[in-house]
Formats: C-alpha cells, sequence, structure tokens
C-alpha cells in the first residue's frame, strides 16, 4: 500500500468540505483515522463531526464530536460546543 502524505489528504478533504462534498471528506478521515486509537487528539473526529453535521446526520456528528472530547477535552473546544448544541439530538422519536 503507498505511503500518503497527511498534509496533503488534509489540505484535499478540507477542499471537499469546501466544495459541499463532505462525504468524500468523510472517506478521507476514516482513513486517515484507521488504526489511530486517539484520532490524533481528537482532531480526525471533531473533523468527521463536521462533515455529519453538514450532511445532516446529526447522529453522527454528535457522536464523533464527543468521540474528539473524549481523546482531549482541554482542546476540542469547538467540539465541545458542538456537542452540546446537539445535546438534543435523540432516539426517543424511534421508541
Amino acid at each position: 500500500m503507498p505511503r500518503y502524505d497527511f498534509n496533503h489528504l488534509e489540505r484535499m478533504a478540507k477542499k471537499y468540505i469546501d466544495d459541499g462534498k463532505a462525504g468524500d471528506a468523510i472517506k478521507i478521515y476514516l482513513f486517515m483515522s484507521d488504526g489511530d486509537p486517539s484520532l490524533d487528539a481528537g482532531y480526525l473526529g471533531e473533523r468527521l463531526g463536521i462533515c455529519y453535521e453538514r450532511l445532516g446526520d446529526l447522529h453522527a456528528a454528535r457522536y464523533w464530536y464527543g468521540r474528539a472530547v473524549e481523546e482531549n477535552p482541554e482542546v476540542r473546544l469547538e467540539a465541545a460546543q458542538a456537542y452540546e448544541r446537539l445535546s438534543n439530538v435523540g432516539i426517543d422519536h424511534l421508541l
């Protein structure tokens, strides 16, 4: 498997987000996070949360924001705010 420059992958993912292609950015961020239990100190979890929120999948967004905060609560303040903002996202309507 070829080696990838993660800086290049990050630039491409951000470009996909800017171009309204959050689904493609998700594929890159999931690839980058594969095998990284800390999600790069929560950064990748936060980026995944942003992507899923842009796609309107608030359950997935809340999950990834929460993971980002778990990994690095002192730094992932925006993820913590997003997690709190999505605190009303639940499953009651499914039960």
